[in-house]
């Protein structure tokens, strides 16, 4: 009877490990994990019961524990997952270590007494084989370890319960029914002596809550949506060439586009063949020696395409060079059919080129205008820092040191007002909360920087010139960096800080210092001043110094104005 009611067990689990990696599995690794150490903990006992000497019984129960002593820290990991919890890596190698531990000696079951001083073999018939053993310390350890998992799992679920809104209250119900429920079965078995009655049948149950968690968090993960969307409506090649000429390899439209590159092996030079692959490998030697031009055509067979690039990495030495490859034969064919009125219709799509600028621009702003809305700390900060750009710049511009070309401060002040629109990405709990953060809302907050960089790369790549891109792209991402290196997201320090997000950082601090919030009046403009100049040379870039010294008056002049 046991023997049929194991092997039921045993099946239903491995088709729950089968429903999950269809559905879910391509994105949930830890579920998987999760799910696949459960089936072993059902397998493990099964074998137990089937076992017909001592040492098929040991080999079964170390099977059973192969899933057993990492269950916990799956099913920990997966708790902190749905909870958004933060935990640090390091923190987590350690408990992944100590579960390596436990199993370890588990594997000296029947060569020392670490984890079973002593065991017996048992034969019942009809009910399955099974071992009677003495615990060592090992295996105190390993009840240790699993109160400290309850209490910790228990402490996120109910803290999540009561201080996040963010968190669907039916996955904290389905968590907590299985800490419950896991532990309760298992002070159970252990009381009659017998796991193998109990535990296969809530392995599964648990299985089945699981499945329930993984829809719940598929169905609110917007994100995982978002990048769906964006990958099913992406009509556009990608290929990416590293510093020393690699390939590093492309997407499949790029691959349809030119075979050619499937000859290409990743990571490997990029060989010497006409067509496509010359010409990219010419394009990133010219871009390693310093002649950075970020859009070419070309022609291959009948086919006409267009090619923007951009380089990607933490470093000018250590970058990848990112071709994205679009397709225009048809616009391409329109144009030369044109003949001789070629001129005129170029002039008028010139003209409705300018019109749709002025839109899209507008249409940037008031999209920006909406995150400040949400925000109830900025009012009014997205036009008045793009005014601070436009009065800041227009001083460098009378210094030849910096040797800028127009088009860098007309692309900076388009791009100021975007600087802060991964805020729209934050929840409002925390975008409008009037008073201080705590340091998990800090965070939360920090990350609308990367998250702006994306919705800036997103929302203008296809309509945008690469170069106002990038601009743009990098105002979002680093304008909160600091000269010496004690911002964020990344650290970064000195000239690594692209040179529009330090001016932009300036503007930015500037106007919340002399602008009056809900948690603090605006600060005299002297004060402001002093703090600024102070503040050359390790929150700001120390060349911008004169610049704002020189600007000071117009700058003044403004916020009276506006704050009158």
């Amino acid at each position: 009877m046991i023997i049929g009611y194991l092997i039921t067990m045993c099946v239903l689990a491995a088709i729950n490990n089968v429903l999950h990696f269809r559905n879910y599995g391509r994105n949930t690794h830890l579920y998987s994990l999760l799910f696949f150490a459960l089936f072993i903990c059902c397998a493990g006992l099964l074998l137990l019961a089937l076992s017909q000497t001592a040492d098929g019984a040991i080999m079964a129960v170390k099977m059973s524990y192969a899933g057993s002593a990492f269950l916990p820290f799956f099913l920990f990991c997966a708790i902190l997952q749905v909870c958004h919890v933060r935990f640090q890596q390091a923190y987590q190698l350690v408990l992944f270590l100590l579960s390596f531990a436990i199993f370890g000696m588990v594997c000296t079951i029947g060569y020392s007494d670490l984890y079973y001083k002593d065991f017996a073999y048992a034969v019942a018939s009809g009910v399955g084989n099974y071992v009677v053993q003495n615990y060592g310390w090992g295996h105190d350890l390993f009840n240790v370890m699993l109160l400290v998992y309850l209490v910790a799992n228990v402490s996120i679920i109910v803290h999540t319960f009561f201080k996040k809104k963010n968190v669907s209250y039916k996955s904290l119900f389905a968590l907590a029914l299985i800490e419950t429920s896991t532990i309760a079965s298992f002070l159970l078995a252990r009381f009659m002596e017998n796991d193998m009655l109990i535990m296969p049948a809530v392995y599964v149950f648990d299985q089945f809550l699981l499945l329930y968690i993984c829809e719940r968090v598929k169905h609110y993960d917007i994100s995982e949506s978002v990048l769906r969307s964006l990958e099913a409506g992406n009509a556009n090649g990608y290929a990416s060439i590293s510093t020393s000429e690699k390939f590093l390899g492309g997407n499949e439209i790029a691959y349809n586009h030119f075979p050619e590159l499937l000859e290409c092996r990743v990571d490997h030079t990029l060989p010497n063949k006409p067509g496509v692959v010359q010409f990219f490998k010419e394009w990133a030697n010219e871009i390693r020696q310093g002649n950075v031009i970020h859009e070419k055509e070309f022609e291959t067979g009948d086919r006409h395409f267009k090619c923007t690039v951009k380089k990607s990495g933490n470093s000018d030495r250590d970058y990848a060079t990112l071709f994205k490859i679009e397709e225009d034969t048809e616009y391409h064919r329109y144009v030369q059919m044109l003949g001789s009125d070629n001129n005129r219709l170029q002039q008028l799509a010139k003209s409705n080129a300018s019109q749709i600028h002025a839109i899209q621009e507008q249409m940037i702003v008031n999209m920006a205008s909406m995150v400040e809305s949400r925000d109830s700390n900025t009012g009014g900060h997205i036009k008045r820092t793009s005014k601070v750009v436009a009065i800041l710049t227009e001083e460098m511009q009378r210094d030849p040191s910096f040797n800028l070309p127009k088009k860098f401060y007309e692309a900076l002040i388009v791009a100021a007002p975007m600087h802060d629109i991964g805020k729209i990405a934050i929840d409002d709990m925390i975008l409008r909360k009037p008073g201080k953060f705590t340091d998990e809302e800090y965070n939360i907050m920090k990350s609308h920087a990367a998250k702006g960089a994306v919705i800036v790369e997103n929302l203008l790549s296809s309509i945008e010139d690469p170069y106002l891109v990038q601009i743009a792209r990098n105002v979002a991402h680093y304008h909160h960096e600091r000269f010496d290196g004690s911002g964020y997201p990344h650290g970064l320090a000195g000239e690594l800080i692209p040179f529009e997000a330090r001016i932009m950082a300036v503007a930015d601090v500037y106007d919340a210092l002399v602008s009056r919030r809900c948690y603090k009046e605006r600060m005299s403009f002297s004060n402001a001043n002093e703090i600024i100049m102070g503040s050359m040379g390790t929150h700001f870039d120390p060349r911008l110094k004169q610049s704002f010294v020189n600007c000071r008056e117009k700058l003044e002049a403004y916020y009276r104005q506006v704050t009158h």
